[in-house]
């Protein structure tokens, strides 16, 4: 009785969640995951649809954790056109433990930014370029 409420609580889920018809998209993922088997784990994260909304801010994201000195007190991240709610939880994932702001008005001392679809914040100087923008440490 338990498993068969669970199968049809799965199953309406899945249904009001795709917009009643879940088979194209269900075949899209599959897809995606049967091209993306041989591939290292960056390569099949950048191919997912977590970074659908915009892969070369993906894509920054994992060169920017890359590159972080060692002892980065932060990261701010200036990326206008990058929705919050996937901007924020991608920066926040990805660079966990190191804390990290979105668009601060003032970035604290000893933190690095991240600039995505602007040019580099005055006083600024860059340590890396990234695809759409840069990681930036501030000037001495």
């Amino acid at each position: 009785m338990r498993q068969g409420l669970g199968v049809a609580s799965f199953a309406a889920l899945l249904f009001f969640l795709t917009g009643g018809n879940p088979l194209p998209d269900l075949r899209a993922r599959l897809s995606v995951l049967r091209g993306s088997v041989g591939e290292n784990l960056r390569a099949r994260r950048l191919a997912g649809s977590a970074a659908a909304y915009d892969r070369r801010f993906f894509e920054g994201i994992l060169a920017a954790r890359d590159a972080l000195p060692p002892g980065s007190k932060g990261v701010a991240v200036y990326a206008p056109a990058v929705p919050e709610w996937g901007g924020l939880y991608l920066a926040v994932y990805h660079f966990a433990p190191v804390p990290v702001l979105i668009a601060p008005s003032r970035v604290p001392a000893g933190w690095l930014a991240i600039c995505y679809g602007q040019d580099p914040r005055p006083g600024w100087r860059v340590v890396r370029p990234l695809p759409g923008g840069a990681l930036l440490m501030p000037s001495p």
